[in-house]
């Protein structure tokens, strides 16, 4: 696979920032409802949880593939 030149990689980056914005947010409903009491019971309270460690989990893996891109980007040589 060829190497991407920076222009390319800036504009993976920007993907990579644009998609992690768009789903940054999309267990939040379910989070809220889950706070709300939506479900209750043990059911619901290990559901509950589970959804609350899947948003945590979800917003660590996109702060990292940000992070990653840019670190990539940034290690990259300024083209003349």
């Amino acid at each position: 696979m060829a190497e991407l030149d920076r222009e390319a990689m800036r504009a993976v980056v920007e993907r990579i920032q644009r998609l992690s914005d768009e789903h940054w947010w999309a267990l939040d409903p379910s989070c809220r409802l889950m706070e709300g009491d939506a479900w209750v019971g043990p059911t619901g309270s290990r559901f509950g949880t589970q959804i609350h460690a899947d948003q945590r989990e979800l917003r660590d893996l996109l702060a990292k593939a940000v992070d990653s891109a840019n670190r990539k980007l940034a290690s990259m040589p300024e083209t003349p």
